[in-house]
């Protein structure tokens, strides 16, 4: 897998989430149930939605970011290797893409 397919991938299971949540209860998850618990009106539960998709981009690229060395994690700053089960390398360039991907 290369770098680019990795934050594709992760991309799409934030798209898939953020759609399960915003189906409420027949999405199947606990916060879609949650919030169809809270009786929001359609347009406040949308901005609900919103505000949980940015809350999931913001702390990936936070964790991407601390994986990849350009951020702490927890107060720590350090490089990690992450490699495919092939030994492919895929880390050295992931908060960049995730960024132009996700973020913009």
């Amino acid at each position: 897998m290369s770098p680019d397919q990795f934050v594709r991938n992760i991309k799409a299971e934030i798209e898939s989430l953020v759609s399960l949540y915003a189906q409420g209860a027949e999405g199947q998850t606990a916060i879609g149930t949650k919030l169809d618990s809270l009786n929001l009106s359609p347009e406040l539960q949308a901005e609900v939605v919103s505000l949980i998709e940015q809350a999931i981009k913001e702390s990936t690229y936070n964790l991407i970011g601390g994986l990849e060395g350009s951020a702490s994690l927890a107060g720590t700053q350090e490089k990690y290797k992450i490699t495919d089960e092939r030994g492919n390398e895929l880390s050295g360039e992931l908060d960049v893409l995730f960024y132009e991907q996700v973020m913009k």
